[in-house]
């Protein structure tokens, strides 16, 4: 099972990764121009290219520099010294779009300790800056022995930056990758090899390194590894890829999380395999709240933001609703891929996931493996209903049936209920539209229809103050605007500004009837602003319906 899919990726590792795979081919390319062709994200190339490239000769070189001039020259190029406050960084464990994780030694209490830093390059990025703030404020809020805790956060060198206990563990997605390539059961001590393994260890050293045969050390070495083989008899826990109470265990520590959490008023929003982690002892931790939100600060992204990761994302949020629900269906996901051992949406096409998400196209869990228990299915399938009105109305509920299955006792309210009319009448309109909507689509701008909806209902002062109206169009102006750099490779705003150089596209480019349908949404939506007098969002809408003209030869 692929666990680093191209829809789990954030474009600038996508861009970083085209980068690499051409230099190793022997072609030349200077940062400076490739950072030119992409002038959207340029100033974020520029900066942590080099830094990422130098990590990367790391992972590959795994040579000790030589002396403390090459030392310095690796460790100034991650924006060193290694220390930050009273911390000393001594090796990456973990990125996301949020920030960098680092494994770290605090000096005044002399222990290990995890420090998520925002790169220095994202100070300047004010959303970004207040995101990671909030991550920390939120988690901060929570105790429970499912959650990792926040010890401290604050500002150190320019850099945002908060610290976690160090959970000496591995994520869940590396678990399902290793039960779908070996039929081998995952033990403690694997987790525990993987945990010292992981990363890259700033010092150059590489404790992976296997012995040469040849060596003096031969006979100790298969010594050592035969009493390892020994001592795996005599550990608490193991995981096949049949353990299903197991499997269920895990589901209940998640779901105790996320349920503390929720009565807290936070939605995780972002729960995933890459988001929990197992340790040693067995236990689950959830992890990376920097999607998460209080239910009364959702301001800071818009109510409309469509953000984590596409695979596990609630079909509601698609039209900008979300509540525990959602976080409960990301569960459920999450839960069924640990059972499969696979992916629950195995389409590597952006459109045709959406598309199968929105839909509810969940293949049943039992018709791929026959071996699972029907009341574990029962879970998984409610768990992850179309309809958040027949899944489970609180994590908790979900953990209740999970600790009942898991015990061996009956599950009884995993049962979906029969719609009623009025959930039927809202099914039969969800897929009529979403029916049309796909069928104007294709892969490039499957979601803006997705979005279609939204745009066409009409703002109305339901929506709260004349502020509050705006800021609901710009929200749908910018989610438009998202659409059109994969359809060119290029960022709207690039071609807004050179439009007298846009030539028209070739009469049977492909491209043309995602343009249309572009082109009808920013219609509908500078009526609307005119409507409202929004004079500014009607003239830049305009510009925008002018480039989309000519590229289309109509002008």
């Amino acid at each position: 099972m692929s666990t680093s899919s191209e829809l789990d990726r954030d474009p600038l590792e996508l861009l970083f990764t085209e980068y690499l795979e051409r230099t190793r081919a022997g072609e030349a390319i200077a940062l400076e121009d490739f950072a030119a062709r992409h002038p959207e994200l340029a100033e974020e190339i520029c900066d942590l290219f080099p830094t990422m490239i130098s990590l990367e000769e790391a992972r590959a070189s795994r040579v000790q520099p030589t002396s403390s001039h090459e030392f310095t020259a690796m460790t100034s190029s991650i924006g060193g010294p290694l220390r930050l406050g009273d911390y000393e960084l001594l090796r990456e464990i973990g990125a996301g779009g949020m920030g960098i994780v680092y494994e770290a030694l605090q000096e005044s209490m002399q222990r290990r300790v995890a420090v998520k830093v925002l790169p220095r390059e994202f100070n300047r990025d004010k959303l970004r800056r207040q995101r990671f703030i909030q991550e920390a404020r939120t988690v901060a809020k929570l105790s429970h022995r499912n959650i990792v805790p926040v010890i401290d956060f604050g500002e150190a060198q320019d850099r945002c930056y908060f610290t976690m206990q160090l959970i000496e563990g591995v994520s869940l997605d590396w678990v399902i990758s290793q039960l779908a390539a070996s039929p081998a059961p995952v033990y403690p001590s694997d987790i525990r090899l993987q945990f010292d393994h992981q990363g890259v260890p700033f010092n150059g050293t590489d404790a992976s390194d296997e012995v040469d045969d040849d060596s003096l050390a031969c006979e100790f070495n298969t010594i050592q590894k035969k009493d390892a083989e020994a001592a795996r008899t005599a550990e608490k826990w193991h995981l096949k890829r049949d353990s299903w109470k197991q499997f269920a265990r895990i589901g209940i520590q998640a779901a105790k999380a996320l349920h503390n959490a929720h009565q807290a008023g936070i939605l995780h929003r972002d729960i995933k395999p890459g988001n929990l982690l197992l340790d040693e002892g067995g236990i689950i931790w959830v992890t990376d709240f920097g999607l998460a939100k209080s239910e009364k600060e959702l301001a800071l992204t818009g109510s409309n933001d469509l953000v984590g990761t596409l695979r596990y994302i609630a079909p509601e949020r698609f039209d900008g609703h979300f509540d525990v629900r959602s976080d409960v269906y990301a569960l459920g996901i999450t839960l069924m891929e640990l059972v499969l051992q696979r992916h629950v949406f195995e389409t590597e096409s952006r459109a045709v996931l959406m598309k199968q998400i929105i839909a509810g196209r969940i293949t049943p869990p039992r018709k791929i493996n026959s071996s699972i228990p029907a009341g574990f299915e029962r879970i998984l399938l409610k768990a992850t209903a179309l309809d958040p009105d027949q899944r489970y109305a609180s994590a908790n509920a979900l953990l209740q049936d999970l600790r009942a299955f898991s015990k061996g006792q009956a599950v009884t309210s995993a049962r979906i209920e029969k719609p009623t009319k009025r959930a039927r009448r809202k099914r039969i309109r969800w897929n009529f539209t979403t029916g049309v909507l796909v069928a104007i689509c294709v892969t490039q701008l499957a979601l803006l229809a997705f979005l279609t909806y939204r745009v066409f209902q009409p703002a109305s002062p339901g929506l709260g103050s004349i502020t509050e109206v705006r800021k609901d169009l710009l929200d749908r102006v910018g989610a438009l605007d998202a659409f059109y750099q994969p359809l060119f490779g290029r960022s709207l705003g690039e071609d807004l500004n050179r439009q007298d150089e846009i030539e028209p596209l070739d009469a049977d480019d492909s491209r043309r009837d995602d343009l249309q349908q572009l082109a009808k949404l920013y219609r509908h939506t500078a009526a609307e602003a005119q409507h409202w007098g929004f004079r500014e969002a009607q003239s830049d809408l305009d510009q925008r319906i002018r480039l989309i003209t000519k590229l289309l030869g109509e002008q």
